[in-house]
C-alpha cells in the first residue's frame, strides 16, 4: 500500500484518485463525486454519506499525500462502498449504473423463462456443443455450432463460454480481420 493515489479506469468508470488496499482499488470521495459529475464533488458525496452512515463500513482510512505535498487522513472506499454511494445518488451516471446493475441481476438471477430442469438441460446442451467445437474443421460447421451455443446460453441466461479455449489448434480457423493470433510457447509468431 502506497501513500499516493493514481487514476483508475474500468469500462465506463474512470476515477481520478484511487489507492490500492490489498490489491483492490479504493476510491476517494473526491474521485467518486467527480465521476458522478457533481459541481462540488466532495461535498455532494459527504452529504450522501451523512444520510447513509452504513456505507462507512466499506471505507478504509489512509494517510495520503495531497496535491500540496502534505500528508492527510483520507477515507477511501472499497468497490462495494463506491457502488453503494452511486446507488444513493440521483445523478445521470448513477441512474445509468442502477439500470445496468438491475439488468445484470435480472440476467443472472431473474426468473425469466427456464425452470431448473430446463436450465440444466440447456447447460448440458451447451457442454455437448462446446465438445463438438473442439473437433470442428469446417468454418461453416464451426459458425453454426457457435450460433447454437449462443442460443442455448440465451435460453439458460448463462454467459457465453470462451470458445477459443475449447479448440485443439488455436490456428485451425482464420481470425476475423483486425484480430491477431496470440503467440504460443514453442510456436513462431
Amino acid at each position: 500500500m502506497t501513500n499516493t493515489t493514481q487514476s483508475f479506469q474500468w469500462g465506463d468508470i474512470a476515477l481520478s484518485q484511487v489507492a490500492y488496499v490489498d490489491g483492490i482499488p479504493h476510491a476517494t470521495r473526491q474521485a467518486i463525486g467527480e465521476w458522478l459529475e457533481y459541481a462540488d464533488s466532495q461535498k455532494a458525496v459527504d452529504n450522501l454519506l451523512d444520510r447513509n452512515p452504513h456505507i462507512e463500513h466499506y471505507s478504509t482510512p489512509l494517510n495520503l499525500r495531497a496535491v500540496d505535498g502534505k500528508m492527510r487522513d483520507v477515507s477511501v472506499y472499497h468497490p462495494i462502498g463506491f457502488l453503494l454511494i452511486v446507488m444513493e445518488s440521483g445523478q445521470p451516471k448513477a441512474l445509468a449504473c442502477k439500470v445496468a446493475v438491475a439488468e445484470f441481476v435480472w440476467h443472472f438471477a431473474g426468473p425469466h423463462g427456464a425452470d431448473t430442469k430446463e436450465r440444466n438441460a440447456y447447460l448440458k446442451e451447451i457442454e455437448r456443443l462446446t465438445d463438438r467445437i473442439a473437433g470442428a474443421r469446417n468454418a461453416m460447421v464451426y459458425r453454426q455450432l457457435v450460433r447454437m451455443i449462443e442460443y442455448y446460453c440465451h435460453l439458460a441466461a448463462w454467459p457465453q463460454p470462451d470458445l477459443t479455449l475449447r479448440t485443439t489448434e488455436i490456428d485451425q480457423l482464420p481470425l476475423p480481420l483486425g484480430e491477431q493470433t496470440p503467440a504460443l510457447p514453442g510456436k513462431g509468431v
